[in-house]
């Protein structure tokens, strides 16, 4: 029984985790700073993504969480008309790699 019992409270943490992150993620506004003619900064929730523009496409360094993701792609899409064709997370955290398979085409 009281593995039953830590099993409900780790599900309802979970889920209350995943609902509030969820509600953030319609308030977050994706801001776009110039680094260089060809390198931009995102800030929006979760670890900043540095884009480059290049002539192959556009090369991201991490992609925020994946509800971000149309946010980001529009973004981006205010700096160049070229699509995300290479990416590189820093680590595996949802902040940092959960728009990957959406953003690369």
């Amino acid at each position: 029984m009281p593995c039953f019992a830590i099993g409900l409270l780790l599900l309802f943490t979970l889920t209350s985790i995943v609902n509030h992150v969820n509600a953030q993620d319609e308030n977050v506004t994706i801001s776009t700073t110039k680094l260089t003619n060809n390198t931009y900064m995102l800030k929006g929730s979760g670890g900043n993504i540095i884009v480059s523009v290049g002539q192959d496409g556009v090369f991201m360094v991490d992609d925020q969480f994946a509800p971000l993701t149309e946010k980001i792609k529009e973004a981006i899409s205010n700096i160049t008309d070229q699509s995300v064709k290479f990416v590189i997370n820093t680590h595996w955290h949802s902040d940092h790699t959960g728009g990957m398979r959406i953003l690369v085409n």
